[in-house]
């Protein structure tokens, strides 16, 4: 006779940050592939390898485990960017950082492009019902803190709404991950090889400084092959 215990699933009952955490990957896979509304629960389930039961304990029901799936992927995201700075670093050397923390998380992690197009494509509707879900208000702040004292190392003059600085930053690294199958044919570019891609953002970088002022000094520059 089999018990009741040799007759669960492996590990699953007793391990629920380890059910909690496939249901979460799976979510992740899955509706970077085909969105939300092409995902089933059944599909999702069966890639984490547990019941419906399990779901819809953890996270109510789809829409709350695609909600989590949003606020995983931007939370490394966060992360990435709100790490230290160099203290004693330049205006110019911590905005370099920043814009390259920004830019290798996208390469590193498709996924989170397709979510954000997905998004994009259904008009954010889902996004609304949860306000603040996907906020920058943390690089905000910490852009406007990098500006305002280099400002007063007087390295840059420049003053204006940040925001629009934070949209052309996250608009130059984007298309390289976002595009980065339709940019071969459309202009010549393999951004899927690393010299173009580190190529693409010392350019995004220059731009970015420019934008604000500063000019790069000796950036080492490199022909795409």
């Amino acid at each position: 006779m089999t018990s009741s215990r040799t007759s669960a699933r492996p590990g699953r009952a007793r391990d629920p940050a380890r059910t909690r955490g496939s249901l979460l990957a799976a979510g992740v896979r899955l509706f970077a592939e085909r969105g939300y509304h092409g995902v089933s629960v059944d599909e999702i389930v069966g890639q984490a390898r547990c019941n419906k039961r399990m779901l819809y304990h953890y996270f109510g029901d789809k829409e709350g485990l695609y909600v989590e799936v949003l606020r995983a992927v931007y939370a490394r995201l966060e992360a990435s960017e709100m790490s230290p700075l160099p203290a004693r670093g330049t205006t110019e050397q911590k905005i370099r950082k920043l814009i390259a923390r920004h830019f290798d998380y996208l390469v590193h992690n498709p996924d989170f492009v397709k979510l954000l197009l997905w998004e994009n494509l259904n008009e954010g509707r889902l996004l609304a019902k949860h306000p603040g879900l996907l906020s920058k208000a943390p690089v905000i702040e910490r852009l406007q803190s990098i500006l305002e004292h280099g400002r007063e190392r007087g390295e840059l003059v420049w003053s204006g709404d940040v925001r629009h600085l934070l949209v052309l930053m996250m608009g130059m690294c984007f298309i390289y991950c976002s595009n980065r199958y339709t940019l071969r044919q459309a202009v010549g570019l393999d951004v899927l090889r690393p010299r173009v891609r580190a190529e693409g953002l010392r350019l995004a970088q220059d731009a970015f400084l420019a934008a604000i002022g500063l000019r790069s000094v000796g950036s080492p520059r490199c022909r795409p092959r």
